[in-house]
């Protein structure tokens, strides 16, 4: 299949140019056309411009069962994935995400072992004396959906999580296009969550680059991108034995701290730089 925008001669099974992330046309009846939104997608002549826009009926942060502060995400458009870089994540596009809220830091080693105390699982050894500030590491994807589930939220797709991490206009790192000196920790150890306030995201979140590795709630799908749907994409369908990573950590480059980068490991893996943060849908708190 070609694409009208730059020529490149595309799978059949992509809905976006591997070249230039243009939505390629066609009769597809498995591309959702549920709204105006996914209609525009579809094939006309231009596509919204991403911006953000902070709805009257949603707080801007809220507080979660754990005493996390949580962040509003307002629904919209954002760009997605990378033009260059690795296969796994191109196209670069636009998807639309509805409201949610997302934790402003990676859960700490003080909030993991209140869930601990309160019999949510048995506790990781290397946690019991580290200092209460510090993301959660060590942990697998089942503690992190464990912990989730006990906080009543969940953890974040990886399009919740690159849209919390990059905002709408497609920026390298969550504080832009910058060197991530001062802005992350891409050093030899942890950090407590709050040491590195210049490299908030647009929404406020800290430490979404560098740190820890921030689990995610979707299965690996090195090809999910060209076949996702515009909409709330989700990949429940990828390979079984992995789960998406987020984020990069101390110990790795910043290569891997971009927004776009896409990690995976098994979900029994308890790396000692992997952590998580939360999210939640916006409904639970909406006004009236």
């Amino acid at each position: 299949m070609y694409c009208g925008a730059c020529g490149q001669n595309n799978p059949s099974i992509n809905r976006f140019c591997v070249e230039c992330g243009s939505r390629l046309h066609g009769d597809d009846p498995s591309i959702p056309l549920v709204d105006g939104t996914a209609a525009r997608l579809l094939g006309l002549t231009s596509l919204p411009a991403p911006t953000i826009e902070w709805p009257d009926d949603l707080p801007r942060e809220v507080k979660g069962k754990d005493g996390a502060r949580l962040l509003l995400v307002p629904g919209g458009f954002f760009w997605m994935g990378a033009k260059k870089q690795k296969k796994d994540e191109r196209p670069y596009r636009l998807v639309y995400i509805d409201s949610y809220y997302i934790d402003e830091r990676p859960v700490t080693v003080d909030l993991f072992r209140r869930f601990l105390a309160d019999g949510g699982r048995k506790a990781p050894r290397h946690l019991r004396e580290l200092p209460g500030e510090l993301p959660a590491h060590g942990v697998s994807w089942h503690d992190a959906q464990a912990y989730a589930t006990w906080a009543l939220r969940r953890l974040p797709t990886e399009a919740e999580w690159e849209k919390a991490a990059r905002g709408v206009d497609g920026r390298l790192y969550p504080w832009g296009d910058a060197s991530p000196e001062g802005r992350a920790n891409l050093g030899e150890g942890p950090t407590p969550v709050d040491a590195f306030p210049d490299g908030r995201s647009p929404y406020g979140a800290l430490d979404m680059a560098g740190n820890v590795w921030e689990w995610c709630e979707d299965l690996y799908d090195q090809d999910f991108y060209p076949r996702s749907s515009p909409r709330n994409p989700r990949c429940d369908d990828g390979d079984p034995r992995y789960r998406v990573l987020r984020g990069g950590s101390f110990g790795y480059s910043a290569f891997t701290a971009r927004c776009a980068y896409r990690g995976w490991n098994l979900p029994a893996m308890a790396a000692e730089c992997y952590g998580f943060r939360c999210a939640v849908e916006a409904a639970r708190f909406r006004r009236g």
